[in-house]
């Protein structure tokens, strides 16, 4: 609760100062309409150019994508530093008249023409000084002017009528056209018009241009202009935009005449290289008997291939028939004792002649069972078989003679057909070489080929792949000053101004507003705090208890002398001395009340039977008043809330100790009341005037004023 009471008394002065808070933010917000009103509108205009995507367009915008190796990744931020090029907006400056601008001037400010102007101008300079000068031209009748050079020359001529001065040719001619339009046009004014040299021209349109991107995604780009004549922004964005497509088609048949020049040069050039490598890989080709390398090559490593495993069986049926030959040989004396293998040797032949010797074998085994060895019929079986073995013998010897030729041949034709890859890698090399820059070439022609006919599209098609997706009109409300920002603005920094003032107002005279401020500003104690009333009847009950406490405290008692004072009248002295004396005779007390009119006033002392309640005179009014409180039991000093400042609660410590006043409390009047500023004002004015009335001999029974 505290907390809030104190939030609540720190925002008091701006309700007593609302008046003064609202007359700052009249003040500034009148000051902000006036400054509108002579300040000159500045008018902003705007026209959008979309750019052609990467695949729009009859050549698919690629004739320069591919031939350029430099062209800029961010297109559209190229494009908009082009728009901003001197060079465009110096073109868009010939489309437009804007060397010569004509004001007409006013006594507080002047206002550009531009095509309202009621007059036209033809001025040819020869001082380059007074490029970017003023001419002030002064129309006095229908027919008749006076006109002022810059280098103060005073010249009166007609319309039409060419005038000569030391720095230039001028004539000045009437617009028939506009005052045909508008009969009702002031002509007879004071006017000044103004030859712009280029250079600064151009600056000027470049600090109010503003050319930018819509988004970085888009490829769109707006174009905007700021004038303080809004068919000037308009006819200026306008210009700049088709200044610039004028430029892009320019630059887009240039760029194609150029290609086409070059690609021809090119395609002779390409089609010679081009012929020398078909010659080239032709003559290789026959010089080393090539049909296909690849082709050959899996042939020849196939054929070896298979040669290899003929000659890997060849060579072990031999080595079995030599093992075989050398075994018969080793026992050809004892033939029907060996047991041969045939796993290389198995024919059916063999097989035969080997049955055969087993049968005569056999047979002789059975004969010799009846006859001798030495018999004529065991001979000839011996003779049969031993023909039958030299028969087998003579068979393998053959056999391995002749798998020994055709194991050499194999071998011979294996190494003959490995010669064939005697230098392939060379030849190899040279064929891809040769191949390499024949598709080279071959692409190069074809590209070329491909190149020229988009060239020549491009060359043929009249029409700009860039559009116009919105021209600049001329703006009906002006872009700068926003009228309702700047008077909210004004009207807020006024309130704010208004509010440090009632602060500052606050400070300077601050109060005591409560009896804890009272406490925490001086030592002196705090006897009593009187409320706010208006109304007679809670004045006398109020005074009634505060009566009751005063004597609780013993400083109402019988035999004392009170002394009421206050620094000045304005801080209810009066009306504390008479409310006080009036409670307390209504409670039948014996009570004697004095007023100090003047130093020779009486001051006597108190009997011991009455009270004795003094009206002292103010402190600020004479110092007579220290010297009655000198003589009192009780002083009881009047401060106001509203009207006493805080820094004299210390004057009245260091009266209090330099002249050992007794008994001093302070009583504060009207604690908590903070009135606002006007309701000070006007109970200054009705006090003052009770004041007056007060003075005034008073009937008996008249009731006491606050």
């Amino acid at each position: 609760m505290n907390e809030l009471t104190n939030n609540l008394r720190v925002l008091r002065p701006l309700w007593r100062g609302l008046p003064l808070i609202l007359l700052c933010m009249g003040l500034a917000m009148l000051a902000a309409v006036q400054y509108l009103r002579y300040t000159t509108p500045v008018y902003e205009s705007t026209a959008k150019i979309r750019l052609a995507e990467a695949n729009e367009s009859a050549v698919n915008s690629n004739l320069v994508k591919t031939t350029d190796a430099f062209s800029p990744n961010n297109k559209t931020g190229a494009e908009v530093e082009l728009l901003k090029s001197r060079m465009l907006v110096s073109k868009a400056l010939d489309r437009l008249a804007f060397d010569v601008s004509t004001y007409r001037v006013g006594e507080i400010r002047k206002t550009e023409m531009y095509r309202e102007s009621p007059f036209s101008v033809n001025l040819q300079l020869y001082n380059a000084l007074w490029q970017d000068e003023p001419f002030q031209l002064e129309i006095q009748s229908a027919d008749r002017f006076a006109l002022t050079t810059p280098g103060g020359e005073t010249l009166n001529g007609r319309f039409g009528q060419r005038l000569h001065c030391a720095g230039a040719d001028i004539v000045i001619g009437k617009n028939q056209q506009l005052l045909s339009a508008k009969p009702g046009l002031e002509l007879q004014d004071n006017y000044e018009f103004v030859q712009h040299s280029r250079a600064q021209l151009m600056q000027d349109v470049l600090e109010r241009l503003d050319i930018t991107s819509v988004d970085k995604d888009v490829a769109v780009i707006r174009v905007s202009f700021r004038s303080a004549v809004p068919e000037k922004a308009a006819d200026l964005v306008n210009a700049l935009t088709a200044t610039y497509m004028a430029d892009y088609l320019e630059n887009k048949y240039k760029v194609a005449n150029t290609t086409v020049d070059f690609i021809d040069r090119q395609l002779q050039s390409v089609g010679a290289n081009l012929a020398r490598s078909e010659n080239s890989i032709e003559g290789y080709r026959d010089q080393k008997r090539i049909v296909n390398i690849g082709q050959e090559t899996d042939t020849e490593l196939h054929k070896i291939a298979e040669m290899k495993l003929q000659r890997a069986n060849l060579n072990m049926s031999l080595a079995a028939a030599n093992d075989l030959y050398r075994y018969m040989r080793s026992g050809e004396k004892n033939v029907l004792e060996l047991a041969p293998t045939f796993e290389a040797f198995n024919d059916l032949l063999s097989n035969d002649i080997v049955k055969k010797m087993k049968d005569l074998q056999a047979d002789r085994r059975d004969l010799l069972l009846r006859f001798k060895p030495e018999d004529e019929k065991v001979v000839a079986i011996d003779q049969k078989m031993a023909d039958l073995n030299s028969y087998l013998l003579e068979s393998i010897k053959n056999t391995r003679n002749a798998l020994t030729i055709r194991y050499r041949e194999i071998d011979q034709t294996i190494r003959q057909s490995e010669q064939v890859f005697v230098g392939l890698p060379t030849r190899e090399k040279n064929m891809a070489i040769l191949e390499r820059n024949f598709q080279l070439n071959e692409k190069l022609y074809t590209m070329l080929h491909e190149k020229k006919t988009e060239a020549e599209i491009a060359k043929a098609t009249p029409t700009s792949s860039h559009r116009i997706i919105s021209e600049g009109v001329p703006a009906n409300d002006p872009v700068s000053p926003n009228r309702t920002l700047i008077v909210l603005v004004s009207g807020f920094l006024g309130m704010v101004v208004g509010i440090g003032l009632v602060y500052l107002l606050a400070a300077i005279r601050a109060t005591p507003t409560n009896t804890m401020h009272v406490q925490r500003e001086s030592r002196i104690p705090l006897a009593a705090s009187i409320p706010f009333l208006p109304a007679a009847a809670q004045r006398a009950a109020y005074f009634r208890q505060l009566t009751t406490r005063l004597e609780l405290k013993g400083l109402l008692s019988l035999g004392q002398k009170l002394v009421v004072t206050s620094f000045t009248e304005e801080e209810g002295q009066r009306f504390v001395f008479e409310n006080l004396s009036a409670a307390l005779q209504s409670q039948g007390k014996k009570v004697r009340g004095l007023r100090i009119a003047d130093p020779q006033s009486p001051d006597p002392a108190a009997m011991p039977t009455e009270l004795l309640l003094v009206h002292n005179l103010p402190l600020d009014d004479d110092s007579h008043s220290l010297a009655v409180m000198a003589g009192a039991d009780v002083n009881l000093v009047l401060i106001d809330s509203c009207a006493t400042p805080l820094h004299r609660l210390h004057e009245l410590e260091l009266l209090v100790d330099e002249y050992k006043l007794p008994n001093v409390y302070f009583c504060l009047n009207r604690e908590g009341y903070e009135p606002g500023l006007w309701h000070l004002l006007r109970k200054r004015q009705v006090r003052q005037a009770s004041w007056k009335f007060a003075d005034a001999p008073r009937p008996a029974g008249a009731p006491a004023t606050a």
